[in-house]
């Protein structure tokens, strides 16, 4: 210990012997100059190769001194020490300007970064300053400026990143990643709903998350988003929510603290996108595939062509999910078991009800189509999916509404009924969803497209499955971010 504080004792007094010699010739002023950064940022005499090509770069122009400043104060090595706010300022004054912090400078830049400025919006004050030009011309070096990213009109966005980084990872933020989520957000690609739900993601946080306590977890949301901690009854609204699942846990908290008042108003304020509110475009297609992998999709010939769409151009978003479909399958048949006319699952015939029951899918995607358009259709199909229920009372079903006819045989106007009575019924009955996939297939008469037609009457082009798949995909996208929201647990 004392021999370290020797050594940064005498390191500070060469500081100022080499601020004082400056009028030696010009390499070795700027040898003098890059010495004092390695021996002042990093601790150790310079490498002889790293030495010669900084003085180099120096001396031809190809970089600046705030250049290579920021490449000693922003390096792994320096970076890897995690020095808190103000031992960090210090080092700045030390290194920068050769001299101990003044009271005034240290309070005020260490308050800054306590509020969240970031490290490098700090270090180009001290490159912007007068004190840094003298300093560099006194050694026969170009100054430079601050880093061309980092105007004040940036501050703001600077400081948003900041406090990603040290709320969800712990850390200041490197360079590299303050710069690129910067011109995200700058340029309005990335909304602040975004980048945090990015932070939130990555592997980073859930490492650290994996052995934090839910108290801890909750208090990190409120720092980062809210910038406080909590109340002990606001720990305790969360916590009670919480379940054994992280990941089920992170996106309920998410979810309500980025849809917030205060964090719509902390983006703005800041010149970021919130992009509250659009919360299922964070959803990923891996996370879609995911569901669909463990789901049914169950229909008639309609739903035969997926098999043939697959074939032809993959599976894609749709993952391995399971189609159980059949030429000539209709409500009547699945209720009497005509094995001739069901679908199969592992070469044997069954109903809707066994074959999700079988399975063990845990999200099953129904849609009969046109052999069901008849008188009464629309209270059978409820007496046959309460029997499905009966069976089944854990899985998701989704109700895929029935797809329209081209030349309205069967009539569209009774596919649109049945279409209705499905919608009330899944509005009316927990664990069903509607999935309108009528309308993104019909045209502005209530036809299907010919484009999407096969056939002249109600089979599917390829291109019209393409446009099924989207709304599905979209549709499941919307349903995991609800049931995230809600803290509901997800199976897949």
């Amino acid at each position: 210990m004392k021999k370290r504080l020797l050594s940064a004792v005498l390191s500070v007094c060469m500081i100022f012997t080499l601020f004082v010699n400056v009028n030696a010739d010009t390499n070795s002023d700027i040898a003098s100059f890059v010495t004092r950064l390695y021996e002042i940022c990093l601790d150790r005499a310079p490498d002889q190769g790293g030495l010669d090509n900084w003085v180099n770069n120096l001396r031809n122009g190809s970089i600046s001194g705030s250049d290579a400043a920021r490449g000693f104060i922003f390096s792994s090595e320096f970076s890897g020490r995690n020095y808190d706010n103000r031992t960090f300022v210090m080092y700045l004054y030390r290194a920068m300007f050769g001299r101990e912090a003044d009271d005034t400078g240290l309070t005020a830049w260490t308050g800054s970064l306590d509020l969240g400025m970031s490290r490098e919006a700090v270090f180009n004050g001290f490159t912007g300053s007068a004190e840094w030009a003298s300093i560099c011309s006194a050694y026969g070096i170009n100054p430079g400026s601050a880093s061309s990213g980092s105007s004040s009109a940036n501050a703001g966005i600077d400081e948003f990143v900041s406090h990603m980084y040290s709320g969800f990872l712990g850390r200041t933020a490197d360079p590299v990643g303050l710069s690129d989520w910067r011109g995200r957000l700058s340029s309005g690609r990335t909304t602040g709903f975004e980048a945090a739900y990015g932070f939130m993601h990555s592997q980073e946080f859930l490492s650290r998350a994996a052995s934090m306590s839910n108290t801890a977890i909750v208090t990190v949301f409120y720092n980062t988003f809210l910038g406080r901690n909590p109340s002990a009854s606001e720990v305790s609204s969360y916590t009670s929510r919480m379940t054994s699942n992280l990941n089920a846990n992170l996106e309920m908290l998410f979810l309500s603290f980025a849809n917030s008042d205060e964090f719509v108003s902390y983006c703005e304020s800041r010149g970021i996108v919130p992009g509250a509110g659009n919360g299922s475009s964070i959803i990923s297609d891996a996370d879609v595939t995911a569901l669909f992998s463990n789901s049914l999709l169950i229909g008639s010939s309609t739903t035969v062509g997926f098999n043939l769409y697959f074939n032809s151009y993959g599976r894609g978003i749709m993952g391995d999910v399971t189609v159980c479909s059949r030429v000539s399958y209709s409500l009547l048949n699945d209720m009497t078991t005509r094995t001739s006319y069901i679908p199969m699952l592992n070469g044997t015939p069954m109903s809707a009800r066994d074959l999700i029951r079988t399975s063990g899918a845990p999200y099953a995607f129904i849609c009969m189509g046109t052999n069901d358009i008849q008188n009464g259709v629309v209270q059978r199909y409820c007496t046959w999916l309460d029997d499905i229920r009966s069976v089944n009372p854990d899985t998701v079903i989704f109700i895929e509404a029935c797809t329209p006819s081209l030349d309205n045989h069967p009539n569209n106007r009774d596919i649109r009924a049945l279409n209705e009575g499905m919608r009330e019924y899944c509005d009316t009955h927990a664990g069903f969803y509607f999935i309108d996939i009528y309308t993104p297939l019909a045209d502005s008469n209530g036809v299907l497209q010919s484009r999407y037609c096969s056939d002249g009457n109600v089979h599917i082009t390829y291109a019209g499955y393409a446009e099924w798949i989207d709304t599905l995909a979209d549709y499941v996208r919307e349903y995991i971010y609800e049931q995230r929201i809600a803290g509901n647990e997800l199976h897949f």
